[in-house]
Parts: C-alpha cells; structure tokens; sequence
C-alpha cells in the first residue's frame, strides 16, 4: 500500500483534540494495525508493538449512537456510525494527513453535534 498520510502524527493531531471530545462522549483509545503482522493482523492500542503503521482507529460512543473511524495510511478511511438508531457509513478520501485529520474531526463534530 502507498503510504499518504502519516499516521504517527495524525493520532499527535487528534490527541489535541480527543479531550474535548472526551467532555461530550466516551472516546475509545487509538488503535494500530501494522502492516508487517501476519494475517490475521491484530489491532491494538499498543504503538509501540506496530512496525509499520498501516491503519489508525478511533471508537466514539455518545449516548445511544457510536461511530467508528479507521483511517488507512493509503489515503482513505472507512467511516461507520449508528445516530438514532440507523446506521450509515463513509469512505472518505484524502492525500496527506491534512486532509485525513479535516476528515475525521469533521465526521466525529457532525456526530457529537
């Protein structure tokens, strides 16, 4: 996979904004998955047990809605959210780590709004 967006300081970045969020919902720690694991590869909060760095996930609970968010170094995210009882989901896409954190505050404001 290319590597667009640096997942290292998209998680610096968000961690500036997680504990407003955290004033609003319950906000789940940031996940990795590594590129170099072996199938199936894992998923853990654990950065330093990632080699290569291929995705980066974030769980955001606010009542009785949720939304996850996992964004792939290759430039884009998959997006699933359930509001009001119905269920949606995103991919949005994005060529650096500007657009990938636009995209994820953006889909995490629109939910806790």
């Amino acid at each position: 996979m290319e590597h667009h967006v640096d997942l290292d300081e998209l998680a610096r970045r968000l961690e500036g904004v997680m504990p407003e969020w955290r004033e609003r919902a319950r906000v789940g720690p940031l996940t990795w998955r590594d590129e170099r694991a072996s199938w199936p590869q894992p998923i853990t909060p654990d950065r330093a047990a990632v080699e290569v760095p291929e995705s980066l996930g974030l769980r955001i609970d606010y009542g009785d809605d949720e939304i996850e968010v996992c964004v792939w170094t290759g430039g884009w995210a998959d997006v699933v959210w359930v509001a009001d009882g119905e269920g949606d989901s995103l991919c949005p896409e994005f060529r650096d780590v500007d657009g990938a954190y636009a995209a994820v505050v953006q889909t995490v404001e629109d939910l806790l709004t």
